[in-house]
């Protein structure tokens, strides 16, 4: 008695866990450290930047801490062309901290190197 062996089709395997929306800053960053060209710019306003030192670096790519209207971001190089003053704030949670500050027309992030203007 002959028996018919049944083939095993093997279906396409599917991901059923939805894909995690990632937040838009940390989407930012990666480009940033990719040294693709991200442009931070408002039409007719400036954005409040403050710049400071990143202790937590550990290879030069994340030496400099340049947070934009409260966003933080991450770079190796900075550059500033307008005008910059100091700031020294305390945060109730760390303490004192000292930044170098602008108002920016905007910030260029290109090959992890921040131009901010």
């Amino acid at each position: 008695m002959a028996t018919k062996k049944n083939k095993k089709v093997e279906e396409p395997q599917v991901d059923a866990t939805p894909q995690e929306e990632k937040d838009p800053k940390e989407t930012i960053q990666n480009y940033i450290l990719e040294g693709r060209k991200v442009l931070l710019k408002k039409e007719n306003e400036t954005s409040f930047v403050r710049i400071r030192y990143n202790n937590n670096d550990t290879n030069g790519t994340t030496k400099w801490r340049v947070i934009i209207n409260g966003n933080l971001f991450h770079t190796s190089e900075i550059i500033i062309n307008c005008q910059t003053r100091t700031l020294t704030e305390t945060f109730e949670d760390v303490g004192v901290k000292h930044h170098f500050t602008c108002n920016a027309s905007e910030v260029l992030f290109e090959n992890n190197i921040a131009y901010i203007k």
